[in-house]
């Protein structure tokens, strides 16, 4: 009898079932371990590396297994709108077209959180975007940055729906599947100033296992770890 990793598996890879088993044992390991992340976050997680990676038909299978265990439309779908400032609409339509298979009617709330997201930038990071591009010629130093704080933290970071740790820990996990170093480590700063612990942040980058690979999820841990060592001091 197929496990329920097997099962999905199976649905991806019908043709093999050597490959299915192999890569059922390394899911159920990272779920199954006492200090996995729930299997809604997981999912979500799961939902978030696939919208970077552009495979929309993984996606509803597991935004289905999102809800089944508690997460909310409103939640699967803000952590899929935020990505649209790292990867690009276009990846997110084709996520979005995936998603409304299984949520038809589905919208968020248009409601917004009390603090602003240019509050939320400066509180994690400070001018350190500004500082990194000021030298750009042509105004570019001044609008980059202007508009990423615009784009990224006021029209996502102010809306209702996910946490600002939250926010930080998708976007976080997005940075890990794109593999973009200098990122990943200012965001793993972000996100424990967020209020994310160093073993959820941890735990979440586990999860990306199966999708990215050991060489980059290794990688990010110790950014995790370093970053985490370095607030404490």
């Amino acid at each position: 009898m197929l496990t329920r990793n097997e099962q999905r598996l199976h649905e991806w890879l019908p043709d093999d079932p050597d490959l299915v088993r192999i890569v059922a044992r390394l899911m159920a390991d990272v779920a199954t371990a006492p200090e996995a992340v729930e299997p809604g976050e997981a999912s979500v997680i799961a939902v978030v590396t696939l919208t970077v990676q552009h495979t929309p038909r993984l996606i509803p299978q597991q935004v289905e297994r999102a809800l089944h265990h508690g997460i909310s439309a409103q939640h699967v779908l803000e952590a899929i709108y935020q990505l649209v400032p790292v990867v690009g609409l276009p990846k997110v339509l084709d996520a979005l077209r995936a998603v409304h298979t299984v949520l038809p009617t589905a919208k968020p709330t248009a409601a917004t959180t009390t603090e602003t997201g240019a509050a939320i930038q400066q509180q994690l990071y400070g001018t350190e975007i500004k500082t990194l591009l000021q030298d750009l010629p042509a105004n570019a130093g001044h609008d980059l940055p202007a508009w990423l704080t615009q784009h990224f933290f006021e029209d996502y970071y102010g809306r209702a729906g996910l946490t600002v740790a939250q926010r930080e820990r998708y976007e976080l996990m997005a940075l890990i599947t794109l593999n973009v170093d200098f990122q990943i480590k200012a965001h793993a700063r972000g996100s424990l100033k967020a209020g994310n612990s160093e073993p959820t942040l941890i735990w979440s980058a586990l999860q990306l296992l199966p999708y990215v690979g050991f060489p980059l999820v290794i990688n990010s841990v110790q950014r995790i770890h370093a970053a985490a060592v370095d607030l404490d001091k």
